[in-house]
């Protein structure tokens, strides 16, 4: 087990939360990318769909090396890449250029989730620290709402034959996140390979570990088939991009606090019936927002919504690493979160084109409700394993030995 300091613990959140800025956007992106390139739901949800695959691709494939590579490395690397491609997505002028531009930026930035889920895994307090990292998650949110809705307006010409439009704004904002990644790169903790990574790696994880991956993914998949088509439910409503992103800050402003909660309640309680509350009113906010015909029932059903997996992730990470010591798993999540995300805007823009906002929602909502009874059987082996430490506080001193 590793004692962050809580410099390194904000660093790291900061350099996570601006690489991964361009995906904390994709509502805004998908409907900028459908204007600025004339584009069906589901020719967007595309081009979104390979990012989010290859961001899981670059976290699952880095996620086994966090213990043969310096962080800082892999940290550094990861964002160059992040702040170059974000830049020439600027300049790409049809939807085949930026989807070219969007897959390497992708698999940089699963790269530096996947490490810096690594070194939070294997902290003394996981459950606080990554609250503390989903709560810098929402303050993200809360700026990307305000500024995001503003940098759509863009419209500048640089000469006769190009233009900035919307989505191009969005980019040059993604690139100047990027940018301040790279500034806080120094102050994150310079994790070196170990001597005991092969016994580490071949600890693995049980299978219920993974299953809990595969369960957190599918939930995932649920709430981003609808939510990344949260910007285009507003607006059909008539709420105009400013109101929508207002809406967001408020969203955004509870994930601030309530992964803090989360974390703090990991540490005190068992995680079964949170999760299972939690779990529960995400679908009651899934099914609200897909059915929404009033703007109040918009605006109630948006924050709950867009902040329940912020609040879920601390609890469930916390469990996953008292189960794998390793961080291997808990290194990998945003891999299987993302997996099953990248086929969501493109199965959800079919399921939008072929009956509507409520015929999503209602698969949505199944979607997340099987994923979180799959979810159980870790949860509940992870409360067993508290008992047992709770019981014997050697138990864990010992295994970790091991």
């Amino acid at each position: 087990m590793t004692d962050l300091s809580r410099r390194e613990v904000a660093s790291l959140a900061i350099v996570l939360i601006c690489c991964f800025a361009a995906s904390l956007g994709m509502a805004f992106n998908i409907d900028g990318i459908t204007d600025s390139f004339n584009l069906t739901n589901a020719a967007a949800g595309k081009i979104i769909s390979l990012e989010m695959l290859s961001i899981a691709a670059g976290n699952l494939s880095f996620a086994r090396l966090t213990e043969r590579i310096n962080s800082k490395k892999i940290f550094i690397f990861g964002a160059s890449l992040i702040f170059c491609f974000n830049l020439l997505s600027v300049f790409a002028t049809n939807s085949y250029a930026l989807t070219l531009c969007r897959i390497p930026a992708g698999l940089a930035l699963g790269a530096v989730a996947a490490t810096c889920a690594g070194t939070i895994a294997k902290s003394n307090k996981p459950e606080l620290n990554f609250g503390a990292i989903n709560s810098a998650v929402g303050l993200m949110g809360v700026s990307m709402a305000f500024i995001l809705p503003r940098a759509l307006k863009t419209e500048i010409t640089l000469g006769p034959s190009f233009q900035l439009t919307g989505v191009d704004g969005l980019y040059l904002v993604y690139g100047f996140c990027a940018l301040i990644a790279l500034i806080f790169v120094v102050a994150t903790p310079g994790v070196t390979p170990s001597d005991k990574s092969t016994e580490i790696r071949k600890r693995g994880g049980s299978g219920i570990g993974w299953l809990a991956l595969f369960a957190i993914g599918l939930m995932f998949f649920g709430h981003a088939s609808i939510g990344l088509f949260i910007v285009r439910i507003g607006r059909e409503l008539n709420i105009n991009s400013e109101n929508i992103g207002y809406v967001l800050m408020i969203g955004s402003s509870l994930g601030i606090l309530l992964p803090l909660i989360s974390g703090w309640l990991g540490t005190r309680v068992k995680a079964f019936f949170p999760i299972l509350v939690m779990a529960t009113f995400l679908v009651l906010a899934t099914l609200t927002l897909s059915e929404s015909t009033a703007t109040w029932q918009y605006f109630l059903a948006v924050p709950i919504f867009a902040t329940l997996p912020t609040a879920i992730m601390p609890i469930f990470l916390g469990c996953l690493s008292r189960l794998d010591s390793s961080g291997m798993q808990a290194a990998s999540h945003v891999a299987f979160v993302l997996t099953g995300s990248s086929a969501a805007p493109f199965i959800g823009g079919i399921l939008i084109d072929l009956g509507g906002f409520a015929f999503a929602g209602g698969f949505a909502a199944v979607a997340i409700g099987l994923g979180a009874l799959l979810l159980m059987p870790m949860i509940l082996a992870a409360d067993k394993k508290r008992d047992q430490i709770m019981i014997d506080p050697s138990h864990f001193s010992l295994s970790e030995k091991r």
